[in-house]
């Protein structure tokens, strides 16, 4: 028994002495307020000479109506050289036009932001970019493209112009415009849904970085626009070709037996043509997937289930020719021995549900790292003596579970990081930010105090509080074994960092910081 001990006690000193090995810098800015209290951080830039670029979105509260855009020039020590603030359309008092920014994008010092309004006296919908040097903030207009308001009203429909309105039960959730933005952030896409009843059709733009248009398509599938789910849209690496993805839920998928109810419909898009490629999940359910493009290869994955689209067993690989989107892999990976130990104390016959798609990571070694949390909303309602009703809302931001797939389509680890964390409003320090450097993936959270150990030799990271929290680093290496180390003590840090919504940068990851109108910027390089 007491050799057993010995040894126990060596591996946890071990382990401990490695967890410490995880290096982080860490860089502050000096402490700022701005007149408004909520903003978010959009994007961070390299300047090409050790600085960044950062762009914030702010939006006012109750007594402080106003919407638009912090830019923030800062050197490679986060020190401030040069800031700019934009206001929307929306709060300048024009009531022939209101708008939204749907996202920015950068070109060498140039940064444009995207601005999709209606213009009420032309009746039109139009895109414009607004650009400017980031050295002078000066910024000039050019016009993308336009949409006229009757083509964009079809069929008596009627578009949502900031993506919600009335009529939900007849359409999908994809209305409205959006940016996307390929991975090398070479080019961009705009789409806008053009809301008809009898069919899903989408208008979309791509353009390069430079502003440049390469194609204008519209998408139309001869289907009923609430049976066809849109997934996502995506970029090619070239910023010459998009791809489309959705599930349909047709007549002959409906007839199936065994699996969900639907199929999934793959559409490349060229300024030449288009092609779509049809697969469905088999006898499996996948309630959704994700489009991750190579420079040689297009694969889609997510999890997938055998009783029903909520409750997960594992993670379902599809790999297509990116040109002829033919069929080339197809696998169901159940969840790894390790995986259900991590989750459940040991390896038990059951099934992961609530899951929400975080970041997609392709490593240096061209390896897939899927990223997702056990995300769910509750709601209790109580009962008074006299009668009366109360119902409280709870948000859920439970285990991460993390995965890597390699190129042949195998899962090469799959791991589960116990967290409980809940709150009763959608909560930016809760949930976590993922990284990766070399083969190893990165997780930012923030903790309470200590780190729970939890039945069969495991251990739970708890809830931390909105406003007091030690921000961690989680690291899994190669083999899948993950380790962490705190890198910021609450009693440490004047604010709580938004850990939900960090952005990257080379191998820098960016936080802001915020505590009322009192804010910070937080720079973690890896």
């Amino acid at each position: 028994m007491k050799k057993l001990l010995n040894c126990l006690a060596f591996a946890m000193l071990s382990w401990h002495s490695f967890a410490q090995e995880i290096p982080v810098k860490v860089t502050k800015s000096e402490l700022f307020k701005d007149e408004y209290k909520n903003s978010n951080i959009e994007l961070v830039e390299d300047d090409g000479s050790g600085g960044v670029l950062i762009v914030r979105s702010y939006a006012g509260g109750i007594f402080s109506s106003g919407l638009g855009y912090y830019f923030e020039h800062y050197d490679s020590n986060l020190k401030l050289l040069k800031e700019y603030e934009y206001q929307s359309k929306q709060t300048k008092g024009d009531r022939k036009t209101y708008g939204v920014i749907l996202g920015t994008i950068s070109n060498g010092n140039q940064i444009s932001m995207i601005e999709y309004l209606y213009d009420k006296t032309e009746k039109a919908y139009i895109c414009n970019a607004l650009t400017s040097d980031i050295n002078d903030f000066n910024f000039t207009t050019k016009e993308l493209f336009r949409i006229s308001y009757e083509q964009v009203e079809k069929r008596g429909s009627k578009v949502s112009f900031f993506g919600i309105g009335g009529g939900a039960a007849n359409y999908d959730s994809d209305r409205g415009a959006q940016m996307i933005i390929n991975e090398d952030r070479s080019a961009f896409a705009i789409t806008i849904d053009i809301q008809d009843k009898a069919a899903e059709t989408h208008k979309i733009y791509l353009f390069d970085k430079a502003l440049n248009q390469k194609l204008d398509h519209t998408f139309k599938r001869d289907i009923k626009d609430r049976k066809f789910v849109y997934e996502n849209i995506d970029v090619s690496k070239d910023g010459n070709i998009l791809y489309l993805l959705g599930k349909a839920k047709t007549e002959e998928a409906k007839k199936k037996k065994d699996g969900g109810r639907y199929q999934y419909e793959l559409t490349r898009i060229t300024s030449t043509d288009s092609k779509t490629q049809v697969f469905d999940t088999e006898d499996h359910y996948a309630a959704s997937l994700k489009t991750i493009i190579f420079q040689d290869r297009l694969t889609c994955v997510g999890f997938y289930s055998d009783r029903n689209d909520n409750r997960f067993k594992g993670i379902s690989y599809f790999e297509l020719d990116p040109t002829t989107l033919a069929i080339k892999k197809s696998k169901y990976n159940p969840f790894t021995e390790q995986f259900m130990i991590d989750k459940y104390g040991k390896n038990k016959d059951k099934e992961l549900k609530n899951v929400s798609f975080k970041k997609m990571i392709i490593n240096t070694q061209n390896e897939i790292i899927l990223n997702a949390e056990e995300f769910y909303i509750t709601t209790t309602t109580t009962y008074s003596p006299q009668g009366g009703t109360r119902t409280y809302t709870i948000y859920h931001y439970d285990d991460i579970i993390s995965a890597k797939i390699g190129a042949s389509g195998d899962i090469i680890w799959a791991r589960n990081i116990n967290k409980r964390q809940d709150y009763p409003t959608l909560n930016p320090y809760f949930s976590f930010t993922s990284a990766a450097k070399g083969s190893d993936a990165y997780f930012f959270i923030n903790t309470g105090e200590k780190v729970r150990k939890i039945r069969r030799d495991r251990i739970e990271f708890k809830e931390a509080s909105a406003k007091r929290s030690n921000l961690n680093i989680i690291r899994i290496n190669e083999n899948g074994d993950f380790d962490y180390r705190e890198v910021l003590d609450d009693k440490d840090n004047e604010v709580p960092f938004m850990v939900a919504n960090g952005e990257l940068s080379g191998d820098s990851v960016f936080f802001l910081g915020q505590k009322g109108k009192k804010k910070q910027i937080l720079k973690l390089t890896l």
